[in-house]
């Protein structure tokens, strides 16, 4: 009888082992996924109505919901060449022997100033300052990738070049690269979180005032933006 429970006790705890073992990888995916920088955001978002830009008190850290449009001359993107007010790049490159992961090589966020209009209210967004007063989720619709049978474009070695990056290795070989980008680009509808402030503006955004609403962040109510659909499906404060 000993004899024929002993196995089945190995045999039981070793199912054990591997159902512990499932849930701790079950674990650290869904923490993965619950603090990404993407949910993150979209949480903190979903938190707060949006409200109309003229209804905005002063230092009131507030959501607003609307379309994009230039101050000044607008930026280029470096991989898709799109004109836009924000970019993200992420370039990555697959290291390693056996077990190869995906490496960030480069990483370039880069945006200026700009105009939200919403319901016909206009707002200038202050998205030109410090990385430590902002958090920026873009969609990353342009993809490109190079490797072994696949060079570079001329434009994507360029861009890697000035970033002190290179396609080959030793031998001269294509290193497994992919290229990733999203921005805000000119009319596109987006979200935001930002503290309110009411100052004096050249800029005319309002025909019966003065003053224009400024949206920025801080290291504590930082500036966020979005232009994922989901973080548009809240309802209106």
């Amino acid at each position: 009888m000993s004899d024929f429970i002993i196995p089945f006790q190995i045999t039981s705890n070793g199912y054990l082992v591997i159902i512990v073992f499932i849930l701790i990888i079950a674990l650290f995916a869904f923490i993965g996924y619950y603090f990404s920088h993407k949910n993150r955001i979209l949480r903190k978002i979903s938190q707060i109505g949006s409200k109309r830009i003229q209804l905005v008190k002063d230092q009131e850290y507030i959501k607003i919901i609307g379309k994009v449009s230039t101050i000044d001359n607008p930026l280029v993107s470096p991989i898709g060449k799109r004109k836009c007010v924000y970019y993200q790049v992420r370039v990555q490159e697959k290291r390693g022997g056996k077990n190869k992961s995906w490496h960030t090589i480069i990483k370039e966020d880069k945006g200026i100033d700009f105009i939200v209009e919403s319901s016909g209210e206009k707002t200038i967004v202050q998205a030109s300052t410090s990385a430590k007063t902002k958090m920026v989720y873009l969609v990353k619709d342009i993809k490109h990738s190079s490797g072994t049978w696949n060079d570079p474009s001329k434009h994507l070695e360029t861009y890697l070049q000035s970033h002190g990056k290179d396609s080959t290795g030793l031998f001269g070989f294509n290193k497994s690269i992919r290229y990733r980008e999203g921005v805000i680009e000119i009319g596109e509808k987006i979200t935001l979180l930002g503290t309110g402030s009411w100052k004096e503006s050249d800029h005319n955004l309002d025909r019966y005032s003065s003053k224009s609403l400024y949206i920025s962040g801080d290291s504590e109510n930082k500036l966020i933006i979005t232009d994922d659909p989901k973080a548009q499906e809240s309802k209106k404060k």
